[in-house]
């Protein structure tokens, strides 16, 4: 079967590494085909796509290829799946889902639509088009359970048949040494870390506050904050009217490879984040043994178990269930090892065999 998963782009992201480790388990498979198609053409990781072996054609070449009248993307695209000659198309998040189904109207192609995070749309075209579009969609696939109620609340007005997927990643990218963050950046004690797009969603200034008066109790303690985005410069403003500027490192964009590195020489995962649809990161920090801290609404709480505590999205909450975790080394270590064993059964091989089932049946 060739598949052709359709993306508005690819930026640094969980769902756009999740992307790029599902296509290198995938070469040489004997059943599925992958073809990634960059409806945009943009994103920082397209070199990283490419130097993995993982060919990518872009239909468009700036962002404004992905604004919904641009008629001649559909055009494109529809010819790009016929040249193709694909069985499945698999889209991901808005564009790729608007796209994707537009294009493959009357082809006789069916479409899969994979929601990943429990967002709702504020734009009224945006929310008429998902429901509109349901009509044209041949299954939906959910990250988590809460991502269900999104789909059924706000686009599946069709009642087409909807799915619960959880992420996966590749263990083997994992086993890996851990990076010295103290000759790297100078980070001292105890290590919290952040993954993300620095965006309003995340609340990496709520993390930021929080760990101020995570410090008054557990002096030797550092933050470390990987990912890139339009918040970097008030992060950093906001560390140094804090005093901050030592304990607390933006280490911008990191190569997915490393991130694994970043994980293990970290004590604790913070996600203190308004909402996410099942983060990758969470994941493989499961896989490394981290013990982490997430917000209520991060659906990531429906495999975590034990391995995780859950705060509100307030400052003082969140600092409180940081401080739970690093001041106890019992608690730590428990935590730690419930998520050491959870994490098996997120492993991508288990995941390809789940997802190959949903690409028969259609």
């Amino acid at each position: 079967m060739k598949v052709a998963f359709i993306v508005g782009g690819l930026p640094f992201g969980g769902v756009e590494n999740w992307l790029l480790d599902l296509c290198k388990a995938l070469k040489g498979d004997t059943e599925v085909e992958p073809v990634v198609i960059n409806l945009s053409g943009t994103g920082v990781l397209m070199d990283t796509y490419h130097e993995a072996g993982v060919d990518v054609i872009s239909i468009g070449r700036n962002k404004s290829a992905i604004n919904t009248h641009r008629l001649d993307t559909v055009v494109k695209l529809r010819r790009v799946l016929q040249a193709l000659d694909v069985d499945v198309v698999h889209t991901l998040h808005f564009s790729g889902n608007f796209f994707g189904r537009l294009a493959s109207l009357g082809l006789g192609i069916p479409v899969v639509v994979h929601l990943r995070n429990i967002k709702s749309e504020k734009k009224p075209r945006r929310i008429w088009f998902n429901r509109f579009l349901s009509r044209f969609t041949s299954r939906y696939l959910a990250v988590s359970e809460a991502v269900v109620e999104t789909i059924q609340r706000e686009h599946n007005v069709a009642g087409k048949p909807v799915q619960v997927l959880y992420n996966a990643v590749n263990p083997e990218k994992l086993d890996v040494d851990p990076f010295d963050l103290k000759r790297k950046y100078g980070l001292e004690g105890k290590v919290i870390i952040g993954v993300g797009r620095l965006v309003e969603q995340k609340n990496f200034d709520k993390l930021i506050k929080a760990f101020v008066k995570v410090r008054r109790q557990v002096p030797e303690s550092s933050l470390i904050i990987l990912g890139d985005g339009p918040l970097m410069e008030d992060l950093k403003q906001l560390c140094t009217e804090l005093g901050l500027e030592k304990q607390v490192v933006l280490a911008g964009f990191q190569p997915n490879e490393d991130m694994a590195r970043f994980l293990r020489a970290s004590n604790v995962l913070a996600m203190p984040s308004d909402y996410e649809g099942l983060p990758v990161t969470h994941v493989e920090a499961m896989f490394c043994g981290l013990p982490a801290v997430i917000s209520e609404h991060v659906p990531s709480k429906e495999i975590a178990g034990d391995s995780a505590m859950i705060c509100t999205t307030d400052v003082d909450d969140i600092a409180g269930k940081l401080v739970a975790v690093l001041s106890d080394e019992e608690r730590m270590r428990k935590m730690g090892a419930a998520a050491t064993e959870l994490a098996p059964e997120y492993s991508m091989q288990r995941y390809l065999e789940k997802l190959k089932d949903v690409y028969r049946s259609l």
